[in-house]
C-alpha cells in the first residue's frame, strides 16, 4: 500500500524533488528492484483472453501460472539492454504490527471472491477480469519460480529479513545501488535517495520513469527526517490507522505547526478527529479501568457502607492497584511502533551483489519445458541476455561521475586578469577587461 497520498502531496508541495526521465537515462546504474511488486503487476499485466471471455493468466501444461516468469524474463533483458544492472529484493516476514492491514487485505480478496461468483453466474466477462484482478497476490511458488529464474540469468537476488522496501533503501543508503525501483511510496519513509516509480513498464508503454528525490522532498516541504516520518504515519501506512479528518494538506500542517505527533495529540480536538483508541492505549485503558471500577463500587456500595467509602477514594483516582499501573506502563502507542520501524528496521547490512553470466542451457530447459515458452523465442532472447551481459560486465563509467567536487577546491583564489590596453585591442576595436568587444 504505501503511504496514502504523499505522491500527490509531493507534487503540489515539493515539486521539484519528482522528475521524468527515459529509462536509457539510468544506463550503468544499479537499481535495486521491490521483486514481489513487480511480480504482482506481471501477474495482472499479463493475461490472454479476448473480447468475449475475461482475460486469464498465462499457464503452462500442467495449469501452472507463468505469467510472472514471463514478465520479469522479458522486463530483466530489456533492464540489462539499457545498460541497467538490477537486484531484485523480495520481502521476508511481515512485522507484528502489520497483521491489521493483513487482515484487511484478507477481508478484501474475500469480498472479491463472492464478487467473481456473481461474475461467472452472470456470464459478465468485464467483470469477472476486475474481480480476479483483485484476487491476484504473489505468493511462495511465484517468489520461488522468479529466484529460480533470476539465478539461472545471473541477476543477483536479496532476501529481505523483514520488509523489502526497507532492505532497498539500505543498499541504496550504503552505495551498493543507485536507486530503489518500486511504486510503494514508504521507499522514501525508509529514507531512500532515489526513488523510482513506473519502472516494470516504461519504455514498453512509451512512458517514462518518475523519480523522486528524497533529500529535495524534505527540502521542499520544509520538514526534517524525524519530522518527514511523523508525516507519512499522519498520511496513512500499513502499521497503523490514520487519524480519522486528517487529509494529506491537514497532516502537513499539523507538522509544521507541532513537529511531531505527540504535540498534535495535545492540541488537537479529537472529538472533531477521530484519533483511534490504538494511538493513546494508556488513556483509553484508564478508562476502562475507571468504568470497572465504578460498576465494582456501585455493587458494593448496596452491601457495605465502610466499603462505598473506600470506593469513593479509588473513584477519584487517588489509589490505584500496582496491577493496574504495571498494565498502564507496558502500554505503548501504535504509532510509536510505527515510528521505531521507520527508524530501526530489520535489514541485512552484509549483502554481496554479483552479476554474472547466465546459464544458458539450464535457463533454456527451465523455460521451455517447465514453463512451456516457445523454443526460439527463448533462444533468441538468451541471445540477447548474453550480449547485454558482455557489455555491462565492465560498463562505462557515467560522465555525471567525473564532475564530482573534489577536496580542497573551496578557497582557492581566483587568477587576477590583467587589464587590456590600446595596444592589445589593435584595429578591431576595444576589448572590456572580460575580453568582449565593445
Amino acid at each position: 500500500m504505501g503511504i496514502k497520498g504523499l505522491a500527490k502531496l509531493l507534487s503540489d508541495e515539493a515539486p521539484e524533488c519528482i522528475k521524468e526521465v527515459p529509462l536509457s537515462s539510468l544506463h550503468g546504474r544499479k537499481i535495486a528492484i521491490d521483486a514481489s511488486m513487480a511480480i504482482y503487476q506481471f501477474l495482472i499485466a499479463v493475461r490472454s483472453g479476448n473480447p468475449n471471455s475475461a482475460a486469464m493468466v498465462l499457464t503452462n501444461s500442467a495449469g501452472e501460472t507463468t505469467s510472472h516468469v514471463q514478465g520479469i524474463f522479458n522486463r530483466t533483458i530489456r533492464f540489462l539492454t539499457e545498460g541497467i544492472r538490477p537486484v531484485y529484493v523480495f520481502d521476508g516476514k511481515p512485522p507484528n504490527i502489520k497483521s491489521h492491514e493483513l487482515v484487511k487485505r484478507r477481508e478484501k480478496r474475500e469480498k472479491a471472491q463472492l464478487a467473481l461468483k456473481e461474475a461467472i453466474e452472470d456470464d459478465n466477462a468485464e467483470e469477472q477480469t476486475k474481480q480476479e484482478k483483485r484476487l491476484v497476490r504473489a505468493g511462495t511458488k511465484e517468489n520461488s519460480d522468479c529466484k529460480k529464474l533470476l539465478g539461472l540469468m545471473g541477476v543477483p537476488v536479496v532476501e529481505a529479513p523483514c520488509e523489502a522496501e526497507a532492505q532497498a533503501a539500505e543498499l541504496a543508503k550504503k552505495g551498493k545501488v543507485w536507486g530503489v525501483g518500486t511504486e510503494d511510496m514508504d521507499a522514501l519513509t525508509f529514507e531512500t535517495p532515489i526513488l523510482l516509480r513506473k519502472m516494470t513498464f516504461a519504455n514498453a508503454s512509451k512512458s517514462d520513469v518518475q523519480q523522486l528525490d528524497y533529500q529535495k522532498a524534505l527540502v521542499g516541504l520544509g520538514l526534517t527526517r524525524e519530522e518527514f516520518v511523523d508525516l507519512c504515519i499522519l498520511l496513512g501506512c500499513d502499521y497503523c490507522d490514520s487519524i480519522r479528518g486528517v487529509g494529506p494538506k491537514t497532516a502537513l500542517k499539523l507538522i509544521r505547526e507541532h513537529s511531531t505527533i505527540e504535540k498534535i495529540l495535545d492540541n488537537i480536538d479529537q472529538k472533531k478527529y477521530g484519533v483511534p483508541d490504538t494511538w493513546i492505549p494508556n488513556e483509553v485503558r484508564e478508562q476502562k479501568l475507571k468504568k470497572e471500577r465504578e460498576e465494582k463500587e456501585a455493587e458494593e456500595y448496596s452491601t457495605d457502607k465502610e466499603e462505598e467509602e473506600e470506593a469513593e477514594g479509588n473513584k477519584s483516582g487517588e489509589t490505584k492497584s500496582d496491577a493496574e499501573e504495571e498494565e498502564l506502563e507496558t502500554l505503548v502507542p501504535i504509532y510509536t511502533q510505527a515510528r521505531k520501524l521507520f527508524n530501526e528496521h530489520e535489514v541485512d547490512t552484509d549483502c554481496n551483489l554479483k552479476w554474472t553470466e547466465c546459464q544458458a542451457v539450464e535457463l533454456s530447459k527451465y523455460l521451455v519445458e517447465d514453463m512451456g515458452f516457445n523454443v526460439d523465442r527463448v533462444k533468441n532472447n538468451i541471445e540477447k541476455l548474453q550480449k547485454a551481459y558482455k557489455a555491462t560486465c565492465r560498463p562505462q563509467t557515467r560522465m555525471d561521475s567525473f564532475f564530482k567536487p573534489k577536496p580542497g577546491i573551496v578557497g582557492v583564489k581566483k587568477r587576477k586578469v590583467a587589464p587590456t590596453t590600446k595596444k592589445d585591442t589593435g584595429k578591431k576595436g576595444k576589448k572590456s577587461a572580460f575580453g568582449r568587444r565593445r
